[in-house]
């Protein structure tokens, strides 16, 4: 993994605008001096989403969503700080220099190496389509009804028959071999001999949200294995982590807020081709849960469309499971036996798909129905704990626990005292309630939100050692993030201090007023807290002395008690 300079971070912040890059996404008004719209986070009509620009956050009241300007890019777009970071720097002209990694330095010399080769093995594939030597992918496309429309929108293209076309291709460009092979699409076998991955197939560029080429996909057209082959895994590609055709539905997700989950490359450019833009396909392989939070960065809705054989509904019981613990909406719909989503369309057109949609099942009655058709007693129960223990809210498991009681005959009762007490009686919780209450829990908050909105006075406050008198541990984590961060970079927070964090920074107009009254109180609450401490601890000294019949140290500690008081 890699990080990014905060002050490369804040420079971005400091030359683009929240304003603007909220406003592609969300329609905002101003409303009481705050700018409002509806949330692009959660499915809603009402305007329950803030941006405070001359701040630099925003927050949701309905969902709380929060964060600054590179959390919305980040989620509304499915990608990760990093992506964000670099994508958000380059149209701020902010050129990033400082980047490392864990274990040291980080060459971004050879990631950008990599996007270079699979933009010129992009372009070499798309000739090769229209050439002559394509002909046989694109008489492939014509049968299976994909046009030429769909094929330019996807960048198909034909990877031609021999060894060492590609791989003279790119040394003519001035790559050697070796880059080749790092970026994927050349192999490098046990003896050393590097010779083009992809020869007579079909080729499906895979496209990161960023836009740029990360992968291929190629399939052979005519008698051959294996029938589909990717690229392998390189800098910038992660096996599981991309979805095909999420770059082309990205914008009509957001619009809609839902998206079309298939299997195949001819599944999702069909659904395209017949008007369902917002539909994307698993690469491949099994759902992986960072594929789920990429959808759930543009979508609140999944619809599943898989097929109807053995397979398609065991993956659909596995997905669905993944999205609904990501917190998204699931609806599954299994086509006929023997039916993909490609050749249901081009048998039946847009209605004929139409007519299943409207007929979906609910993600949850989905995979309840399969458990009791499918499964033993035995494993319907090792499911339903792996699904409710899941969440850590107890909030979800409270929804969660009636609907599956009720749909499986179980006892509502029996099922939440075996889910959440390890919720409810964690060892932190129960020091923080019965031994501290809720009240020093408030002033946790209060000192915090103080904190949040005064970063100049950070440093007085640790001088004065406020992480020792926070009675929570969240507060003492949150504090100590807190006091190392720099420009208000958001990165290092969880989704929970994110949302803390940017509801605290919206209290500053008001604590402004009475700044000086409010920091000389909480500067008098450390100094009593603190002597406490001090007198607390003396005191099991002077015991454990005591005890050990260390007179000298017992009229020592004597003596600063009396001080004390």
């Amino acid at each position: 993994m890699s990080f990014i300079d905060p002050r490369e971070v804040a420079e971005i912040k400091s030359r683009l605008s929240l304003e603007d890059i909220v406003g592609r996404y969300v329609q905002l008004k101003t409303v009481g001096g705050r700018l409002m719209g509806p949330c692009p986070f959660h499915q809603e009509t009402r305007a329950s989403f803030s941006v405070t620009p001359d701040q630099g956050f925003y927050y949701c009241f309905g969902c709380q969503a929060s964060g600054d300007i590179i959390e919305f890019f980040k989620n509304i777009n499915g990608l990760d700080f990093n992506e964000a970071v670099t994508q958000l720097a380059a149209e701020a002209g902010v050129k990033l220099t400082r980047q490392r990694s864990a274990s040291g330095p980080v060459s971004r010399g050879r990631v950008s190496v990599c996007r270079e080769v699979n933009s010129w093995s992009n372009s070499f594939f798309g000739q090769h389509l229209q050439g002559s030597e394509g002909g046989k992918a694109r008489r492939y496309l014509e049968k299976r009804k994909i046009s030429e429309e769909t094929a330019r929108a996807f960048a198909l293209g034909w990877s031609p028959d021999g060894w060492n076309n590609l791989k003279s291709f790119l040394e003519s460009k001035g790559f050697s071999p070796e880059d080749g092979v790092e970026a994927g699409v050349l192999s490098q076998n046990e003896r050393g001999r590097i010779y083009d991955r992809f020869r007579s197939r079909l080729i499906f560029p895979i496209i990161a949200l960023s836009g740029a080429v990360v992968a291929f996909g190629g399939r052979v057209v005519g008698d051959g294995e294996p029938k589909y082959l990717n690229s392998s895994e390189s800098p910038l590609y992660t096996k599981g982590e991309h979805l095909y055709g999420l770059y082309q539905a990205r914008t009509h997700i957001i619009r809609s807020s839902r998206v079309l989950l298939t299997e195949g490359y001819l599944d999702v450019m069909a659904l395209h081709q017949y008007g369902f833009e917002n539909s994307c396909g698993v690469l491949g392989t099994s759902l992986t849960r960072a594929q789920v939070k990429r959808m759930s960065g543009l979508a609140r809705e999944v619809v599943l469309i898989f097929d109807g054989d053995g397979p398609g509904q065991n993956a659909a019981l596995k997905s669905a499971e993944m999205i609904l613990q990501a917190g998204l909406s699931c609806r599954v719909l299994i086509l006929p036996e023997g039916e993909d989503a490609h050749s249901r369309l081009i048998a039946r057109g847009r209605q004929g798909l139409e007519g299943l949609l409207q007929k979906t099942s609910e993600g949850l009655d989905f995979c309840l129905k399969m458990l009791s058709t499918n499964k033993s007693p035995g494993e319907i129960m090792k499911w339903v704990e792996n699904f409710i223990t899941y969440f850590k809210d107890l909030s979800w498991r409270s929804y969660y626990i009636p609907r599956v009681a009720h749909a499986l005959g179980l006892t509502e009762k029996e099922l939440r005292e075996k889910f959440t007490p390890s919720v409810q009686k964690s060892p932190g919780d129960r020091k923080v309630w019965s031994q501290q209450g809720r009240g020093a829990e408030q002033r946790d908050r209060e000192l915090l939100t103080f904190a949040v909105c005064f970063p100049e006075d950070r440093v007085r406050l640790q001088n004065k050692n406020m992480g020792l008198v926070l009675a929570s541990q969240w507060a003492r984590q949150f504090w100590e993030k807190l006091r190392l961060m720099q420009e208000d970079d958001l990165s290092s927070l969880s989704a929970h201090e994110s949302a803390f964090f940017v509801q605290s920074k919206m209290q500053r107009p008001q604590l402004e007023k009475e700044k000086r009254q409010i920091l000389a109180q909480i500067e008098e609450f450390i100094d009593r807290s603190m002597a406490r401490i001090s007198t607390k601890n003396l005191k099991t000294a002077l015991s454990r002395a005591q005890q050990n019949q260390d007179h000298d140290e017992v009229r020592r500690i004597l003596k600063l008690l009396q001080k004390s008081f």
